[in-house]
C-alpha cells in the first residue's frame, strides 16, 4: 500500500474519529446547550464516513471508453461496436458476484440478465432493434462484477461518447460529468479535436482531478504513440493547464492486450501481455487520483469544517466562563444586559424580517417564472432567434443547419434551464446570506456570542490551507457523493453537490438538489426523443422551424407536467419552486433559532451561576474536555499539509 493510500486512509480515520468525538460530547452535555453543528458538517462527515467515489470515463465516441472498462473487468461485459456503442450510463461497482439492474428516475430497480445489456444500453442494437419499452425513465445501468483492484467504495461510470450524431449522448455525458468526484479522459494516439478541447474545458470547471489515458497503442507504433501523447500534452497544458488543479499526467494502455492477458490460458503470455498493456501505471494513476481526492480534497474540507465548530463551541464556552466571572460582582447588569438583547433581537429579527426575507424570496420565484415563460414561449427570444436564423438559410446551407440544430437546440434550453435555476438559487443565496448578517448586528455592541465574525478563539486551531482554485471548485467536487444521500433513492447512486451559493454560516437543505438531481435524468430522455434526424426531417425552412416550436413545447411539457420522483414531485419545474420556498425558510428559521439560543444560553449561565456556584468550575471542565481535540486537529492538519498538490 503507497504512502498516498495510507495517508489518506489515516486522514479518514482521524477526522471522523474527531468529528464522532464532537457529536458525541455536544449529545453528552445536553443541559449545556452547546451550539449545533452546521449543516456544512453534517454532510462532510457523512461523506468522509460513505467514502463513496465516483470516477467518469469520457471521451469522444469510438475513442475506446467501455472497451478500456472491459478490458479491466477482464471479459467484454460492456456493449461496444465500430459504429457508436454506448447510449446510456453504465455504473460499475466491485462485487464478488454478478448482478446487473436497471435504476429508474423514481428509485425503483429492475434486475436484468447480462445479455440484456446491450438491448438498454447499446446505441447499435436500439438502432436496429429498436428501444426497449418502458413506462419509466431510465437513469442509469448498475454492473456489479468483480474489479478487486478497486478500493472499497469506488464505481467505475462508463457515459455515452461526446461528439456522436446523437445530441442526447453528449446531453447525458455533460450532465453525469457534475456528477462525478473525478474523470477519466480517453483519448486516441491522434490530435485532439476542438470537441474534446472544449469539453475538457467543462470538465475542468467540475472535478478537481483528471487523468488521461491514451488508448489503442497496439494499433500504433510505439514513436507515432509518444509524439501524439507528447503533442496532446502540451495542447491540454496550453489550453486548460491553470484550471487542472492535480496536473496533467498522460498515461498510455492497450485494452486489446489488458483484456488478452485476462483471457489467456497460459500465465507466462498473461503475464507478458499485461506488462506491455501498460495497465499497471494506469492503475497507480487511477488509485493515486482518487486517494489524492479523498485524502486532500474531501478530507481537508471535513477538517476545515470540524475547525469551524470546533471554534464556535469553545467560544460559546468561553463566552460563558466570562459572563460567570462578570456576574460575580455585576448580576443585575449582566442579566438585563441578555435579556435586552434578546429583546431587540427578536423585534429586529423576529416574525416580521422572517416574513419580509421569505417575501424577497418569493419575488425572486416570480421574476424566475416570468423568465421560464419567456424562455419557453413560442414568441419568446429563443425561438425568434432561430426562425430569423433559419428564415437567412441559403439553400446550400440548410441541410447542415438541419444537422447541427439537434446538437445546438436541446443544449440551449437546457443550459438556459440551468441558468434559470443557478441565479434563483444565487438571488436566494444573497437574501439568506444578508438575513445572517442582520441577525448578527442585532445582537447589541457589547453582548458576546460565538456566532460573531471577530477573533477565534484558538488561533493554535487553523483551516488546511488548501489552493486557491482547489478551494473554490465550487460544489460539484461534492456532486459525486454527497446527491447519494441527499437523495438517496430517488435516483439510486447518483449524485449530489453542496451549494457554494449559501454561506457557510448558513444551513444547507436538501430539496433543491434532490430536484436537480431528478433533473439530470430528464434532460437525457427530452435530448433522446427530440434527436433531429436526415430520416425525420425535411429539408424546408417551415419544417425546421417547426421542429424548432416542436421542440421548445416539448421541453416545457416535460418540465411542467412529468412526474418525477415516485410523484414526490408534480413537475421538475414545481419540484424546485418547492424546494427553494422550504430551503429558505428552513434557513431563515434555523438562522433565527441559532442566535436566539446563544442567547438564551448565556443568559442561563449567568443567571444559573447565582444557584450554583459550581458552575464556572463546570464551564472550566467543558473546555478542558472539548480541547482534548486539539492534538487530533493538529495530527490531521499536518498530514493534510504533508499532501503536495503541484
Amino acid at each position: 500500500m503507497n504512502n498516498l493510500q495510507d495517508t489518506s486512509e489515516t486522514l479518514k480515520k482521524k477526522t471522523l474519529e474527531v468529528m464522532t468525538k464532537m457529536l458525541a460530547f455536544v449529545k453528552q452535555y445536553p443541559k449545556a446547550e452547546l451550539p449545533n453543528p452546521s449543516n456544512e458538517f453534517i454532510i462532510a462527515k457523512d461523506l468522509m464516513a460513505k467514502g463513496e467515489f465516483n470516477l467518469a470515463v469520457c471521451g469522444k465516441v469510438k475513442n475506446g471508453k467501455s472497451s478500456l472498462i472491459n478490458a479491466l473487468i477482464g471479459r467484454e461485459l460492456l456493449p461496444v461496436s465500430t459504429d457508436v456503442a454506448t447510449s446510456r450510463v453504465f455504473k460499475i461497482s466491485n462485487n464478488e458476484e454478478d448482478s446487473f439492474f436497471i435504476v429508474y428516475a423514481n428509485g425503483d430497480k429492475q434486475e436484468i440478465k447480462e445479455e440484456q445489456l446491450a438491448a438498454f444500453g447499446s446505441q447499435t442494437v436500439i438502432d436496429t432493434n429498436g428501444q426497449v419499452e418502458t413506462d419509466k425513465t431510465i437513469a442509469f445501468i448498475q454492473v456489479n462484477t468483480k474489479l478487486d483492484f478497486l478500493p472499497e467504495g469506488v464505481s467505475i461510470i462508463d457515459t455515452p461518447g461526446i461528439g456522436s450524431t446523437y445530441p442526447q449522448h453528449t446531453a447525458i455525458t455533460k450532465q453525469y460529468i457534475k456528477m462525478a468526484d473525478a474523470a477519466l479522459f480517453v483519448v486516441n494516439p491522434s490530435p485532439l479535436e476542438n470537441i474534446e478541447i472544449n469539453f475538457l474545458k467543462e470538465v475542468a470547471q467540475i472535478t478537481p482531478g483528471i487523468m488521461f489515458v491514451t488508448t489503442k497503442i497496439d494499433e500504433n507504433g510505439n514513436e507515432s504513440v509518444d509524439e501524439a501523447i507528447s503533442r496532446n500534452v502540451k495542447l491540454i497544458e496550453k489550453e486548460i493547464g491553470d484550471d487542472l488543479y492535480f496536473g496533467v499526467n498522460m498515461q498510455k494502455m492497450s485494452s486489446k492486450l489488458l483484456l488478452e492477458a485476462a483471457q489467456a490460458e497460459d500465465s507466462d503470455a498473461s503475464d507478458f501481455n499485461y506488462e506491455i498493456s501498460g495497465f499497471g501505471a494506469v492503475k497507480q494513476e487511477m488509485l493515486n487520483l482518487v486517494f489524492l481526492t479523498l485524502g486532500y480534497y474531501r478530507a481537508g474540507m471535513a477538517y476545515n469544517a470540524a475547525v469551524s465548530y470546533y471554534q464556535t463551541v469553545l467560544k460559546s464556552l468561553q463566552n460563558r466562563k466570562d459572563g460567570i466571572a462578570k456576574a460575580t460582582t455585576q448580576y443585575d447588569a449582566m442579566v438585563e444586559k441578555y435579556e435586552n438583547a434578546r429583546k431587540v433581537f427578536t423585534e429586529k429579527m423576529g416574525e416580521n424580517k422572517r416574513k419580509e426575507v421569505l417575501n424577497e424570496v418569493e419575488l425572486i420565484l416570480k421574476t424566475m417564472e416570468s423568465d421560464f415563460n419567456q424562455i419557453f414561449s413560442l414568441r419568446g427570444k429563443v425561438v425568434e432567434t432561430y426562425e430569423n436564423e433559419i428564415d437567412n438559410l441559403s439553400s446550400e446551407e440548410i441541410t447542415l443547419y438541419s444537422d447541427k440544430l439537434g446538437d445546438r437546440l436541446i443544449p440551449e434550453i437546457q443550459q438556459k434551464w440551468d441558468d434559470l435555476t443557478d441565479m434563483a438559487q444565487q438571488k436566494m443565496g444573497v437574501v439568506l446570506y444578508k438575513y445572517n448578517k442582520e441577525c448578527q448586528m442585532a445582537i447589541p455592541e457589547g453582548v458576546a456570542i460565538s456566532i460573531s465574525d471577530d477573533n477565534v478563539a484558538d488561533p493554535n486551531i487553523q483551516n488546511v490551507s488548501m489552493r486557491e482554485k482547489v478551494a473554490s471548485v465550487r460544489s460539484e467536487m461534492l456532486m459525486g457523493t454527497a446527491l447519494t444521500g441527499a437523495i438517496g433513492t430517488i435516483v439510486g447512486s447518483a449524485n449530489f453537490f453542496w451549494p457554494a451559493l449559501i454561506a457557510p454560516t448558513l444551513p444547507v437543505v436538501a430539496p433543491i438538489l434532490v430536484v436537480l438531481g431528478v433533473g439530470v435524468i430528464l434532460w437525457g430522455a427530452i435530448s433522446g426523443s427530440q434527436k433531429a434526424s436526415k430520416e425525420k426531417l425535411k429539408r424546408n425552412k417551415a419544417q425546421l422551424k417547426k421542429y424548432v416550436q416542436d421542440t421548445i413545447t416539448n421541453c416545457r411539457k416535460q418540465l411542467v407536467e412529468t412526474s418525477l420522483a415516485d410523484n414526490k414531485y408534480q413537475s421538475l419545474y414545481q419540484g424546485f419552486i418547492l424546494a427553494v420556498r422550504q430551503q429558505a425558510l428552513e434557513s431563515v428559521t434555523s438562522t433565527y433559532d441559532k442566535y436566539k439560543k446563544e442567547l438564551d444560553a448565556m443568559k442561563k449561565a449567568i443567571t444559573d451561576s447565582k444557584q450554583d456556584p459550581k458552575l464556572a468550575a463546570a464551564i472550566d471542565f467543558l473546555i478542558q474536555q472539548w480541547q482534548e481535540n486539539k492534538a487530533e486537529m493538529q495530527e490531521i492538519h499536518s498530514l493534510l499539509e504533508s499532501i503536495k498538490v503541484d
